[in-house]
């Protein structure tokens, strides 16, 4: 619950962040497609949170629901990236696909959801990685963003 609160608190601060400098932003097609990826990707990490809070869940149901999770994440940060620019885009552009903590964190969504859809609950134990990868990512996506605005 702790990684839920800390996403959400940084989702939170990345929406005023945007929300202050809305028409920098609004007139970049990167910069909108990368504050859409970094909320994604703190959105995500508090859906996992949620998700394993729902009480009486068999390990099935939550792999299930995980996998359904990374699919759907990895198939907007893919539609946001092709909206950004790709590797086309500018230097943050390309740092934020050399870096891309999204796939990452759906990777190991995937792994998580696999080992639990096979019945062993120690795939609970791969969402500590996928967690971190958020907070450290949605940080230095955020922080990318923030000084590219300042250009």
């Amino acid at each position: 619950m702790v990684m839920g609160a800390a996403t959400a608190a940084l989702l939170g601060l990345l929406f005023v962040a945007v929300s202050i400098r809305v028409e920098t932003i609004a007139k970049s097609a990167e910069l909108r497609n990368r504050s859409a990826q970094t909320m994604t990707l703190l959105l995500t990490g508090l859906l996992v949170a949620a998700l394993l809070a729902i009480p009486g869940q068999r390990k099935w149901a939550l792999g299930a629901e995980y996998l359904v999770l990374a699919v759907v994440v990895i198939g907007v940060a893919l539609m946001l990236d092709r909206r950004a620019g790709g590797q086309t885009g500018s230097a943050i552009g390309r740092r934020l696909d050399a870096i891309n903590p999204t796939f990452v964190t759906c990777l190991l969504l995937v792994v998580a959801a696999a080992v639990l859809i096979l019945g062993h609950k120690d795939g609970i134990y791969v969402l500590v990685p996928a967690l971190v990868a958020v907070l450290v990512g949605g940080v230095l996506n955020a922080w990318l963003i923030l000084v590219r605005l300042t250009d």
